[in-house]
């Protein structure tokens, strides 16, 4: 069972492309930080959603302190508005600043990210490198029992144990400008996960039954994304101008 993780990174990529390709799920990066959301991520969600494409979502961390850690979880969940998210959000830690810390305050970090996203019903999650992050910190060391995806770039899997591997950095994929990491299930939790029959639970998911893309909401992505509004619009923050988009594309469907 193998997946992608996505950002914008992907030109020209589309779930429809990565499920006719034999993939199972995707891994997508929402945030960046405490003030950006990744361009792609609405995009990749919605449609993705429409296909009941199973997916999570991730966040580039640069936090140094639990503190920073805990303003990153809440600034995904600000931009995630409630969304569905049912293979986990993940921190993704590979800054050098983050690896250079002490073993307590990396250990920190993870902990307050994990218990942010926890506190709000989903499932957390870490991601980092074999070689980097977990030779400083052991999994097993998190308290929120999160998953775990390790990156090693080899035919060989991981020696500590893990939820997801990400194997390489080289897929291709018809329609995509350029390689897609690769993912691979290495845990039967994870793979439950994937395979459950349903993967929008959360209350504040569209209801059964919603229509198609509706033109004007693909207009109004395409003229964002072409103005780049994605990050800050007339001074909105990001989280807050999501809820407004998810707003006004639900009074739009509304309508249809």
């Amino acid at each position: 069972m193998k997946g992608v993780d996505i950002s914008h990174y992907q030109n020209g990529l589309t779930i429809r492309q990565l499920k006719q390709a034999g993939y199972d799920f995707a891994i997508i990066k929402l945030t960046e930080g405490i003030s950006i959301v990744d361009k792609t991520a609405f995009g990749f969600y919605r449609e993705a959603y429409e296909l009941g494409f199973p997916v999570g979502g991730y966040c580039y961390s640069h936090a140094v302190t639990a503190k920073e850690a805990a303003a990153e979880a809440g600034h995904l969940l600000d931009t995630l508005n409630g969304f569905p998210m049912p293979l986990g959000i993940y921190l993704d830690v590979e800054e050098p600043k983050q690896l250079s810390l002490p073993h307590d305050a990396l250990l920190a970090v993870l902990d307050a990210w994990c218990d942010g996203i926890a506190q709000h019903g989903y499932l957390p999650g870490v991601y980092g490198s074999e070689g980097n992050l977990w030779t400083k910190v052991n999994p097993d060391e998190l308290r929120t029992g999160a998953l775990i995806w390790t990156a090693k770039w080899s035919r060989t899997p991981p020696h500590t144990p893990c939820d997801l591997w990400q194997s390489s950095d080289k897929g291709m994929i018809a329609g995509c400008d350029g390689p897609v990491d690769i993912d691979e299930v290495r845990s039967e939790r994870f793979r439950k996960l994937v395979e459950a029959p349903s993967q929008s639970a959360a209350p504040t998911a569209p209801p059964e039954g919603e229509p198609g893309p509706n033109p004007s909401v693909m207009v109004l992505q395409l003229l964002m994304n072409y103005n780049g509004c994605w990050d800050r619009v007339d001074g909105i923050g990001s989280a807050a101008f999501f809820k407004a988009l998810r707003a006004f594309t639900d009074r739009l469907e509304g309508e249809t």
